[in-house]
């Protein structure tokens, strides 16, 4: 089934202005496999820090991020059986690498979630909302696809999937400024999906059976809360998990990515659906 590809694994990259975060991303990959850095119009050092390290690099406009992880699927496909999207704030440890290797010589699965190790000022979170993150990044490319333009995620319906159980590391070299801003842009994004599928939203790939499918629905739900009433819940939930006991790092980190950013989402919509009012109103009163 899989004869065309030549080699067992590729490590894919999607880079944009990171030189302060690249570097250890690839020294973590080292030479266990070839690394593919999409990189959508870096100006900093990234672009140099890959070749120099002897990764492939491929230029690719962005247009979200559902649709660059498929571009670099579709065009590694052909060449490699696996493929596992890191993110350059990223590291792979060597406990992690050897359940990589058991699991792509293993002909009953098709995917894995990595459990994720999130560090912040410093401070390893142990509790919170990230506390049992985990997201499917090892994927056979004939199969997987993502969805969903923000947030993206591989519908794994039809795919053999396990949890690994050793933590990819996710440390953030960018000062925190950078990641306010990133949440901007997260922020914009969110906002225009909800009201891009306000109208159509459904419970399309919802399902039991999977991570991804159960996610679905939670989302669905969520997006039937009352505006700036499920950002309170979210942040609830982050504190209940115990975000306090990891210090002012749990606490800011939990305030920010789980009570300032769907704030912030909430925001944008309320003030967009607030425009669109007025601009019917005025269109209205222009034609009395």
């Amino acid at each position: 089934m899989y004869s065309r590809c030549v080699q067992p694994l590729a490590v894919v990259i999607l880079t944009l202005d990171e030189e302060l975060n690249l570097p250890k991303a690839l020294a973590s990959v080292g030479q266990r496999a070839p690394v593919v850095v999409v990189d959508s119009g870096s100006t900093d050092g990234t672009q140099e820090i890959a070749r120099e390290a002897g990764a492939e690099l491929i230029e690719h406009a962005f247009v979200d991020y559902a649709s660059q992880r498929n571009f670099a699927i579709t065009a590694l496909a052909e060449r490699f059986e696996w493929v596992l999207f890191l993110d350059a704030d990223e590291e792979l440890t060597p406990a992690l690498w050897e359940e990589l290797g058991a699991a792509i010589a293993d002909p009953t699965l098709d995917g894995a979630y990595l459990r994720l190790e999130l560090w912040v000022l410093g401070h390893r979170l142990t509790h919170g909302e990230y506390s049992d993150a985990m997201v499917l990044r090892l994927m056979r490319p004939t199969l997987a696809r993502f969805r969903r333009s923000s947030n993206e995620r591989v519908d794994d319906r039809d795919m053999r999937v396990k949890v690994l159980q050793n933590r990819l590391i996710h440390r953030d070299a960018k000062p925190l400024i950078d990641l306010f801003q990133k949440h901007l842009g997260y922020a914009q994004r969110e906002a225009q999906h909800y009201l891009d599928n306000a109208a159509s939203s459904n419970l399309e790939g919802f399902n039991l059976r999977t991570r991804a499918g159960r996610r679905v629905g939670l989302w669905w739900a969520y997006n039937r809360l009352p505006l700036f009433v499920r950002p309170l819940l979210f942040h609830g939930r982050a504190l209940v998990k115990g975000a306090w006991r990891d210090g002012l790092p749990g606490l800011m980190h939990a305030g920010m990515h789980a009570l300032w950013y769907p704030m912030l989402i909430d925001l944008l919509i309320y003030e967009a659906k607030r425009e669109g009012r007025a601009s019917r109103d005025a269109d209205r009163r222009a034609g009395t």
